[in-house]
């Protein structure tokens, strides 16, 4: 009998390890390697779930900021804070897998992230504009070479 009861509360035990393992919720921010950045990686990440990174992008004269997201569900809310931490480059959810920029005055900013039932990654880093208007000058090339009407690009085909 006792020993039907250790095997009971030992059975009880991984049972109950095994459901919290199911029900992680993470969010991770690491820098950037190549570039002035970062990368948050989320799985099931909740609002109570906050990554931040102070002086995580450095923006020079003539970058954007671009941030690039791949998510598999949920959001992230992002804000970006200027060192005077007044300064808001960017404060609102980013959802779907849909890169996109947003202007920044050069400065050194810090990056704030939570979860919005979050699964998948993002990036977000400093770029130069003159680079990012060179590979869309290329990529349109490279529609217009195969044919393919460039409309998809923008919205003001719809």
């Amino acid at each position: 009998m006792r020993t039907s009861r250790i095997v009971a509360v030992f059975v009880a035990l991984v049972l109950a390890f095994a459901l919290a393992a199911c029900g992680s919720h993470t969010l991770e921010m690491e820098p950037l390697d190549e570039v002035s950045g970062v990368k948050v990686t989320a799985e099931n990440a909740l609002e109570d779930n906050v990554a931040t990174s102070s002086g995580a992008i450095t923006v020079a004269d003539g970058d954007v900021i671009v941030i690039s997201p791949c998510l598999d569900k949920g959001s992230f809310h992002l804000t970006i804070t200027g060192s005077d931490g007044q300064t808001v480059a960017y404060d609102d959810d980013v959802e779907g897998r849909v890169l996109f920029q947003t202007n920044a005055a050069p400065d050194t900013y810090d990056v704030e992230v939570s979860g919005r039932k979050a699964t998948g990654w993002m990036t977000v880093f400093a770029m130069s504009a003159d680079d990012i208007a060179q590979q869309d000058s290329s990529l349109a090339d490279a529609l217009e070479d195969a044919g393919i009407d460039q409309d998809i690009l923008s919205d003001d085909g719809k």
